[in-house]
């Protein structure tokens, strides 16, 4: 069994998933998006960024706000969507694990949707307990100041000025790629 525990946090796997519901038990991951983050050089590593829709296998279970929420249809999925088995691989797939942590605006979401998901295609989970939130780091700065209101991700891009369309938001590849542009922003913070 490989077992991944980085030593060191270099690089950030900035992850972000689109879903049928809020509870990985009942819900599944529909879309997944990473974009790695060199924490060193502060730059995005473009040729490890993916997205892929995933074939849904619960779709009947799916909560109808959500889906609202994030606008994906059965048709779109079943057009473009790959098994989650091999989404799954890809993610895991490019990525130095011993020297990456995961992270993700609100990572608890998103940590538990992919150990529910890895777990369910019988695969060991390449990330380990080393999560980054990219929301409580945005919000540490603020904190400082006296703000004790948490922003949205367009709202935190927006006062570090990233720039971000809410009209596509919801996307998970256009989400995580604001979320690595703004955990850029405050590695840069002086």
């Amino acid at each position: 069994m490989v077992t991944y525990k980085p030593t060191n946090a270099r690089y950030w796997c900035v992850t972000d998933l689109e879903c049928t519901g809020l509870e990985p038990e009942r819900h599944e991951i529909i879309q997944i998006a990473r974009v790695v983050i060199d924490t060193v050089e502060k730059t995005i590593i473009p040729g490890l960024t993916t997205s892929e829709y995933i074939l849904p296998t619960r779709w009947d279970q799916r909560d109808h706000a959500a889906m609202k929420v994030n606008g994906l249809t059965i048709k779109k999925l079943q057009a473009e969507g790959i098994s989650a088995k091999l989404a799954l691989e890809d993610f895991g797939r490019g990525v130095d694990w011993n020297e990456t942590v995961l992270a993700a605006w609100g990572a608890d979401f998103e940590t538990k949707f992919l150990q529910d998901a890895f777990r369910r295609i019988d695969r060991v989970v390449p990330f380990t307990f080393k999560v980054i939130d990219v929301r409580s780091l945005g919000h540490l700065p603020r904190a400082k100041l006296g703000f004790t209101d948490y922003m949205g991700l367009g709202e935190s891009c927006d006062y570090y000025g990233v720039p971000f369309d809410s009209s596509k938001a919801h996307d998970a590849l256009y989400d995580t790629t604001k979320t690595a542009e703004l955990a850029l922003a405050l590695l840069k913070l002086n």
